[in-house]
């Protein structure tokens, strides 16, 4: 988890901001938020999201208002509501927090601008913020918190790390039942038994399970030989994400599929050296797409997706590598690569993807795991 000190070094960087933009005051409530300034993972996917406040003071003072004060949060202040009759849940959480959250509103000195997130703030919490500093003194804070998240510390860097790990155990487990015959779902279920047992937690591991397709969940069906498995697989681990690709063979590989493969995964090779701080992304999916179109059953198709993107509190954050949206690269960037061709004399497609970490020293590889077509038992 988030420890305490590094949670106090973004509550610092974030008061920064808030000096630079005149904010008196912020409120967050996205859990994803809270638990980055707080260290308290209040809900981690897909458990049930309790609504939950957190108010920041550019003073420093700092309260949570949540349906438990159980783990170890930093704020000054912990406010705990009502979320259950004898472990009933009640139906009105929202209007539960926003009881909560109105009475210590009452309390707050020398505010007379707010910030809020737009993406997350209930509508009943934002007629409450309006009645009690005034529309004109709220400023959304969405743009502020990405930018300040989009730079990932060691730690976060550390729990993205146990989140590949947790991933290509689920790897090593599901290419070990890809046979002609198996079920989707069995592929899947090894997969994430694997996935379970690395984390030594419960803990959300899915993503693309299906065969002979370019992407989807696993579907109750038996997989043919001759389709490539795509399985590009997300993980969530104590609040973080990672996200991998890998694509394997369904019996002995065509050498189209072969060719392919091999073709795909040399452009993969050769991120690192692609990739510099103030480089950018629509550039690096213009060298992808126009490696991919190398490859003579592949040149008038290239690549029809993106080519990645940030991952961290959220599967996809800042820089995109995309066609169509900018994304610049910048020291303490952890971004995902997936370079994939599809057609149906593939059986499906190739896509394999790594992810990758903006160092002082250079773009280490935080998933280094074997690119094998073959699935090895």
């Amino acid at each position: 988890m988030l420890t305490q000190e590094g949670c106090r070094a973004r509550q610092d960087r974030l008061q920064e901001r808030m000096a630079a933009e005149g904010i008196d005051a912020v409120m967050l409530t996205d859990h994803r938020d809270i638990y980055y300034f707080t260290g308290l993972l209040l809900s981690s996917y897909p458990a049930f999201p309790f609504p939950a406040a957190m108010v920041l003071q550019q003073s420093g003072e700092t309260w949570l208002a949540a349906h438990t004060v159980e783990g170890e949060a930093l704020v000054d202040e912990r406010i705990e509501y009502e979320f259950h009759k004898l472990y009933t849940m009640n139906p009105d959480p929202v209007r539960q927090l926003n009881n909560a959250v109105t009475d210590r509103l009452k309390k707050m000195k020398g505010v007379s601008r707010f910030g809020w997130q737009e993406e997350s703030l209930p509508a009943l919490l934002s007629h409450s913020l309006e009645n009690w500093v005034g529309d004109s003194a709220l400023m959304p804070i969405d743009e502020v918190l990405a930018e300040l998240q989009k730079s990932k510390d060691t730690e976060e860097a550390g729990l993205l790390r146990k989140s590949v790990e947790v991933s290509l155990a689920a790897y090593d487990a599901a290419q070990r039942v890809i046979v002609p015959g198996v079920n989707e779902l069995d592929v899947l279920i090894a997969g994430r038994s694997a996935a379970t047992h690395t984390a030594s937690s419960v803990m959300h591991h899915g993503g693309d399970y299906r065969s002979g397709e370019q992407g989807g969940v696993a579907r109750d069906r038996s997989v043919p030989k001759g389709e490539l498995y795509i399985i590009d697989a997300h993980t969530d681990f104590q609040g973080y994400w990672s996200d991998l690709c890998r694509t394997f063979s369904v019996g002995d590989p065509t050498d189209l599929q072969v060719s392919v493969y091999e073709h795909i995964a040399a452009i993969l090779t050769d991120v690192p050296t692609l990739v510099k701080p103030g480089g950018k992304g629509t550039e690096l999916w213009s060298i992808l797409d126009a490696r991919i179109r190398e490859h003579p059953h592949l040149a008038d198709s290239g690549l029809i997706h993106h080519g990645g993107h940030g991952v961290g509190l959220r599967p996809h954050e800042a820089p995109d590598l995309n066609r169509d949206r900018e994304g610049i690269f910048e020291v303490g960037d952890v971004f995902s690569c997936e370079p994939g061709a599809y057609s149906d004399e593939l059986g499906g497609g190739v896509r394999l993807e790594n992810t990758y970490w903006i160092t002082e020293d250079g773009v280490e590889n935080l998933s280094e795991y074997p690119m094998n077509l073959i699935p090895k038992s």
